[in-house]
């Protein structure tokens, strides 16, 4: 039987294309002597092996050892097997042209950060593609962005349009090559390039001319890889309090791109895994501590650039064109560029731009110039942005780098579901078999721009993947844009339509993410509508794939005009204080900057509830107490900014903690309930009499963690479940996680998001698997 020439013939799903699959398998199979071929289908490749049996066996079974760096296999299925005489045998081992038939399932890989190999040619004055910002290989560059679709080839990516030049095509046909049917190759002669326009610019070639800009204190729109960006200078005060003005951003932290690690190195420590993350082939933001003495030091404006934090968003290069942006191969006259601003290219609550002509509309009076170039961009995709939080990179923006990945499901959903996500920190999924793909990073649907994202990332998903939905999943909350929209497509094409509760969307994409059946969960974040008809969010959850149980939660306060108290954090604080039973003398009030007109109808709302609903949310709890410590603006300008403050407050406090903050818990009809009254009338005093507010907001986020084990405490009374999520926004807070980690009882596994967003972000994946686990 050894002797036995056989033919067999195996799919291989997962990230087997884009990655130089194909090449990898035909150099494996080339040198084992083997025969046969390996084609791209419609989500899968297949290949045909033929030789000894012990070669077959053996070759297949090392494969998954031998995969480039950014493929993954899922499954490797025998389709055919058998035994073949020497004469019936193949000549050679050959890669076959694809085959577009048959259903579709994700394979594309996400966009990927340049690689080493690709450096180091741009960066050779002797290579051909020296100084060309569009080099490429198998293991970097566009994918998700260019593809227009399956199976990944090149006839099938915006990529169309550059025929290979002889060059190029000797690459591309040459199985000893890196570039070996790599679909985004080009070069100098025959690839994508550079174009430069503005009211300022001259005749310089277009990449010194931006750099010529970027130096005289300009902001450059740059077309990257999934998108445009906004860059200047990061080192230039005036400059970058100019782009937080042209672009209505006062306070949200800037994202900052460094030359190099030797660079990132000089304001910040970074850890080994903050290292790899940085370095990693998806190349996300990485939210990084820093040491305001050492941004002292460089002369980096960190007051500026990320003023509410002592936190730095940090990437390095993810393109040629970045690395040859900050640091061109041959000298310009202009400097080179530590770090550069490089923030997203759009405005507010907009998706980032894609084309020239979307640029020039949207980030008219923003950029003074634009770096852009003939490379179509398909599919949007804005920068990841991750963190490392108790040694585990979690990312809390998922987009390049990651999306398209599918979430992998231990079980698969009975139906294919389109899930809506939520009204803020949007994305969409759409699940089928064991694959949940969720789109990039949509953001907050306040603006018709942010819709129509949406309503194409809605199109793109079953047209891309060729999974047309069987049920629609949305968010319970009446008035979320994603939720009518949700249901019009449900209606229009008689499918069902599943509401899914807020925090049991975060509880099951956690849940979902580990592969797990049942969990307790933590859901704290700032809002969400519960089946009460109160807003939801700080909920102990007993989470499975029928329903949840809720055990335990905040008590209820009055919101006093809804969202606007959200903006006015002394609302809150006011409302509380009045829950609370305190008096709130004119002096106070005073001192809060507040009339005593504005208190006496903040009170009458509370007192009504008229314009006034209920929260839980512990974000409120937190935005109320920051107000207290006087660590909260007046008008919060983004999401969490009170919190932010609180956190990095606390982590200035060194020593021990000598003051606490007290709560209550109670136990009504089977829910517990934590009650900050005693809290708040503590706030009075420290209000009356300010001060140690770094130790208060320390002591204020160990309050949160002991609130949060007794709740947890009374849950493991009241459930056979050991394992526990921690979901929901409010978990971005390390210093809260780290408390948490430090209590957690003996025997309960602590768990949190990894490739989701613990925020709104995630949510489609726990509508998807909702909807699709149900009967």
């Amino acid at each position: 039987m050894k002797d036995t020439i056989i033919r067999r013939v195996v799919s291989v799903s997962g990230t087997v294309q884009g990655v130089g699959f194909r090449p990898a398998v035909f150099r494996l199979a080339t040198s084992a002597g083997l025969t046969g071929w390996v084609r791209n289908c419609a989500g899968e490749v297949q290949l045909c092996v033929e030789g000894l049996v012990e070669g077959v066996d053996s070759f297949l079974n090392s494969l998954p050892g031998n995969l480039p760096k950014n493929a993954r296999i899922e499954t490797i299925r025998t389709l055919s097997s058998s035994r073949i005489s020497s004469c019936d045998r193949s000549a050679s081992f050959v890669i076959e042209p694809s085959d577009s038939n048959g259903p579709r399932r994700v394979t594309i890989p996400p966009d990927l950060r340049i690689c080493p190999s690709c450096r180091q040619e741009i960066r050779s004055e002797t290579d051909r593609r020296s100084g060309y910002p569009f080099t490429t290989c198998t293991a970097c560059g566009p994918r998700y962005s260019v593809v227009t679709g399956t199976p990944y080839d090149r006839d099938r990516t915006t990529m169309v349009r550059f025929p290979l030049c002889g060059k190029c095509r000797k690459e591309y046909e040459s199985p000893g090559d890196r570039r070996f049917h790599a679909e985004s190759i080009a070069c100098p002669d025959c690839g994508p390039r550079l174009t430069i326009e503005g009211a300022e610019v001259s005749l310089l070639p277009p990449l010194s001319e931006a750099r010529r800009l970027l130096a005289a204190g300009r902001i450059v729109a740059v077309k990257a890889i999934g998108g445009f960006q906004l860059a200047a200078d990061a080192f230039n005060r005036a400059t970058v309090s100019e782009l937080r003005r042209r672009k209505h951003r006062p306070d949200k932290p800037l994202a900052v791109m460094a030359r190099n690690m030797e660079v990132v190195r000089r304001f910040t420590s970074p850890s080994p895994a903050e290292t790899d993350l940085l370095q990693s082939p998806e190349g996300p933001i990485v939210i990084m501590d820093t040491a305001r003495e050492a941004m002292r030091a460089t002369g980096l404006p960190l007051d500026l650039i990320a003023p509410d934090t002592a936190t730095l968003g940090v990437m390095l290069p993810t393109s040629p064109l970045h690395e040859l942006l900050m640091e061109p191969v041959e000298p310009d006259g202009n400097p080179v560029f530590d770090v550069l601003i490089m923030t997203s290219g759009n405005r507010r609550s907009e998706p980032i731009c894609i084309s020239i002509n979307e640029a020039r509309e949207r980030l008219k009076g923003i950029a003074d110039a634009f770096l852009t170039h003939d490379r179509d961009i398909n599919l949007r995709s804005d920068d990841s942005v991750s963190v490392i939080s108790n040694s585990t990179p979690i990312v809390w923006r998922r987009a390049r780098g990651y999306a398209p990945r599918p979430i992998i499901l231990h079980r698969p959903v009975n139906r294919r579901v389109i899930a809506m996500g939520a009204e803020l920190k949007n994305t969409v999924a759409l699940a089928y078999d064991t694959h949940v793909v969720l789109s990039p990073h949509i953001g907050d649907l306040e603006t018709p721009e942010a819709i129509a994202g949406l309503e194409r990332a809605l199109r793109e998903l079953p047209h891309f993947l060729e999974q047309e939905p069987e049920c629609v999943a949305v968010d319970m909350h009446p008035d979320f844009h994603s939720s009518s929209i949700g249901r019009k497509i449900a209606s229009a094409a008689g499918i069902p339509l599943v509401s899914v509760q807020h925090h049991h969307a975060h509880g099951l994409a956690c849940l979902a993410e580990h592969g797990l059946d049942s969990c307790l969960a933590l859901a704290f974040d700032g809002t969400g509508y519960g089946p009460d008809g109160t807003i939801w969010g700080a909920e102990l959850l007993e989470v499975d794939t029928s329903g949840y149980r809720r055990l335990a939660t905040f008590k209820a306060v009055p919101l006093p005009g809804g969202d606007m108290a959200v903006q006015q954090p002394v609302r809150q604080l006011l409302a509380r204080l009045l829950v609370a039973g305190c008096e709130v003398p004119d002096p106070i009030l005073s001192r809060l900057g507040i009339s005593a007109e504005q208190f006496s109808i903040w009170r009458q709302q509370c007192a009504t509830l008229l314009n006034a609903p209920l929260t839980h949310a512990a974000g409120r709890v937190f935005d109320a107490f920051s107000c207290a410590l006087g660590l909260c603006p007046d008008s919060v300008t983004y999401e969490a900014q009170g919190a932010i403050h609180m956190e990095t407050a606390a982590r200035r406090h060194h020593g021990a903690v000598t003051v606490t903050v007290p709560f209550d818990a109670h136990n009504d009809t089977g829910l517990m309930t934590i009650d900050w009254t005693p809290a708040f009338r503590l706030a009075m005093e420290l209000i009356q009499r300010p001060g140690h507010a770094s130790e208060w907001a320390m002591s204020f986020h160990q309050a949160v963690a002991r609130a949060s084990m007794t709740m947890l405490q009374y849950g493991l009374e009241r459930s056979k479940c050991r394992t526990v999520c921690l979901t929901g926004g409010v978990f971005m807070n390390r210093l809260l996680v780290e408390l948490i980690e430090r209590q957690k009882p003996d025997g309960v596994r602590l768990l949190q998001h990894m490739e989701v967003p613990p925020n709104d972000g995630g949510l489609s994946l726990g509508q998807a698997v909702a909807a699709g686990w149900s009967n």
